[in-house]
């Protein structure tokens, strides 16, 4: 049904987060989305930029774990950082970015559902590519900033709360809007339905359970009717008396009806 197809969607992409407006039909709601999408991006690029190898750029992170004293011919490399600290940064990659790399890949394989109509297409689409390249871009810009940056395994875990910080802005600017105007965002998503449209719902589900309780009173109003003539039937055989056979049978009738 619309509403099955809707919560899944809305589940998909989250239901506390800025995401879920580019699943609404709001202009506004789609320019909220797209504004926290690409402040993330940028803010994460900034990342990308500092990691960089560039030996002319003084404003570079990169660190070089290499150290050469005077009056040694051997350089020492003090990198501290081994499998115990990528081992880390793995479980929070995987626990943090796995479930929206797959939710969004669902959304895009969802928006071709032939029951979707075109524009909803078009916005199942483009919610579930957002939401599967930010989540992708976010590990790669974890990997690249950690391999120039980390020196030992605190930093490297250090670093990759940092980024997976600013992939829960989306949430936080939900919140934000919810505690400012909680019906205007409903309004510019599809938490709720159209009114007219949930009235109509409604209706309609009050008078399929209206039409499923007359069908149960008629049965059983028709099985009280056939059970009262069957009543009156033992008893006039009761009546008669001497007629064992014949109430022995329609005992048995009974009992295997029941």
């Amino acid at each position: 049904s619309m509403d099955a197809d809707r919560k899944y969607a809305l589940d998909s992409i989250g239901d506390d987060s800025t995401y879920g407006l580019i699943l609404g039909k709001s202009w506004l709601g789609w320019a909220i989305a797209l504004v926290t999408i690409t402040a993330q991006t940028w803010m994460l690029f900034q990342f990308v930029k500092a990691a960089e190898i560039n030996l002319s750029d003084d404003k570079s992170d990169l660190r070089y774990t290499w150290k050469c004293a005077r009056d040694q011919v051997d350089c020492n490399n003090k990198l501290e950082l081994d499998p115990q600290g990528w081992v880390p940064f793995g479980i929070l990659m995987v626990a943090h970015l796995s479930k929206d790399i797959i939710n969004g890949l669902k959304l895009i394989v969802f928006s071709a559902k032939e029951t979707n109509s075109p524009h909803d297409q078009i916005r199942l689409f483009v919610g579930g590519t957002l939401l599967w390249s930010i989540s992708l871009f976010t590990l790669f810009v974890s990997t690249i900033y950690n391999h120039a940056i980390a020196t030992t395994n605190s930093e490297i875990i250090i670093n990759s709360v940092v980024i997976l910080f600013i992939t829960d802005l989306d949430e936080l600017f939900f919140g934000i809007l919810m505690v400012v105007n909680s019906r205007w965002v409903r309004r510019m998503s599809i938490q709720t339905t159209d009114p007219q449209e949930e009235l109509a719902n409604e209706i309609s589900t009050l008078k399929a359970e209206l039409g499923t309780s007359k069908e149960a009173i008629v049965r059983l109003t028709n099985e009280g009717v056939d059970l009262r003539k069957r009543l009156n039937k033992i008893e006039a055989i009761l009546e008669k008396g001497g007629i064992c056979e014949e109430l022995a049978n329609e005992n048995s009738t009974l009992k295997a009806e029941l």
